[in-house]
C-alpha cells in the first residue's frame, strides 16, 4: 500500500507539471485600464513628494566608532554647502547601536520616516514634522517596526540609518533636491491586458541566493513557484522572500533589461494565491526599483529564477537622464 500510495503521488505530480495554463482570472478592460492609469496618477505623485527616492543625496558606510557630518570638507559624511553648518555633529556607531550627537549650538528634530518603505502606487503623503520634538542626539537604530526609521531633520535635509546584513550605511536626503526640478515623469509601454497573466503558484521550498547593486549577497527562502503561459510557451518565475500584507513582491530581469527598461530589472507585486492557486501576474504595473532613479539605493537584482528570456514589453521604462 505504501508503495501505490508513493507511485500516485509521483504520477499527480507528473500530471501537475504537465498541466497547461490555469483558467484566466476576468477582468473588465475598460475599468481595468482606468485602474492601471490611477495607479500610476498616485506613482508619479508619491516621486514627486518630499521625501522620495528623488530625494536621495548620499549613502555613507560606517565603520566602528564616530563619523562626523557637517558642509565642511573636513567631516566624514560631507552636506550640501550653504544647506548645513560647517559642523553638525556626529554619527557614533557602536556595535548594534547607531546615535546621532549634534554639536553645541546645532538645532534638528528627530522624527518618524515611513516613506521609503511605502509600495509604489500608494497615496503620496508628505511628512508631518510639527510635532517633531527639537533634539540634541537621536537613536537611529531604535526599532519602530516594520518600515518604519528614526530621522533627523536640518532645513531640506535628514538622514537616518540603514542595516545591510552586518554593515551600517547613514542615508541622507534633501528635499530641496534638484533631482526634483528635472525630473522628466515616468515613460511606459501601453497598457494591454495581454500583459495581465493569470499564474499557478506551485509550493517548493529552496534556498536562493539574492544579490543587491552594492555586491552584497543574501540567502533567502522561496516558498512557491510561478508557472504562467505566454505566447504559448510556459514560463517560470521564483517567489522570494516573506510576504508582506499578504502580497509578495518579485524582483524580474527580461529580454527588454539594459535596452528599453532599466538593466537591474524590475518590481512587480503579487497578492497571495487564490483558492484555487492562481495567481495574477500584472505586468502592467511592472516598475523600475529605487536604484534606476537614484545612485544611493541598495536594490536587490533578480535571482537566476527570475530571468525571463522573452521581452516583457509592459510597464515601466528605463528613466531619461
Amino acid at each position: 500500500m505504501r508503495r501505490s500510495r508513493v507511485v500516485l503521488s509521483v504520477l499527480l505530480a507528473l500530471l501537475a507539471g504537465c498541466a497547461g495554463p490555469p483558467e484566466p482570472i476576468p477582468v473588465d478592460p475598460v475599468a481595468y485600464t482606468a485602474s492601471v492609469e490611477a495607479w500610476y496618477a498616485r506613482r508619479l505623485a508619491q516621486l514627486r513628494a518630499p521625501d522620495s527616492w528623488l530625494s536621495l543625496i548620499g549613502l555613507d558606510w560606517l565603520e566602528q566608532g564616530a563619523t562626523t557630518i557637517g558642509a565642511a570638507p573636513d567631516n566624514g559624511i560631507v552636506l550640501p554647502t550653504g544647506k548645513a553648518p560647517d559642523h553638525v555633529g556626529r554619527i557614533v556607531v557602536s556595535h548594534d547601536s547607531v546615535r546621532f550627537v549634534a554639536d553645541s549650538g546645532v538645532t534638528v528634530t528627530r522624527g518618524v520616516d515611513s516613506t521609503l518603505a511605502l509600495p509604489a502606487g500608494s497615496p503620496a503623503i508628505p511628512p508631518d514634522v510639527s510635532k517633531d520634538p527639537v533634539v540634541t542626539q537621536a537613536d537611529l537604530s531604535r526599532n519602530l517596526g516594520p518600515g518604519k526609521s528614526v530621522v533627523v531633520r536640518l532645513g531640506s535635509l535628514n538622514w537616518m540609518a540603514i542595516r545591510r546584513g552586518d554593515r551600517v550605511a547613514l542615508r541622507v536626503r534633501d528635499d530641496s533636491s534638484q533631482e526634483y526640478q528635472v525630473f522628466p515623469g515616468i515613460e511606459r509601454y501601453p497598457v494591454s491586458t495581454d500583459w495581465r497573466v493569470t499564474a499557478r503558484w506551485v509550493p517548493h521550498r529552496k534556498k536562493v541566493a539574492v544579490a543587491n547593486e552594492v555586491g552584497m549577497v543574501t540567502e533567502e527562502e522561496s516558498p512557491a513557484r510561478l508557472e504562467f503561459w505566454i505566447g504559448g510557451l510556459k514560463h517560470t518565475l521564483d517567489v522570494v522572500g516573506p510576504p508582506e500584507a499578504g502580497r509578495y513582491m518579485l524582483v524580474f530581469g527580461d529580454a527588454t533589461n539594459g535596452k528599453e527598461t532599466y538593466g537591474g530589472g524590475r518590481f512587480l507585486w503579487i497578492d497571495a494565491p487564490d483558492v484555487r492557486g492562481r495567481v495574477v501576474l500584472d505586468f502592467n504595473l511592472a516598475y523600475n526599483p529605487p536604484c534606476a532613479w537614484t545612485p544611493y539605493a541598495t536594490c536587490p537584482l533578480p535571482t537566476r529564477g527570475d530571468r525571463l528570456d522573452i521581452a516583457v514589453e509592459a510597464g515601466e521604462k528605463a528613466p531619461r537622464h
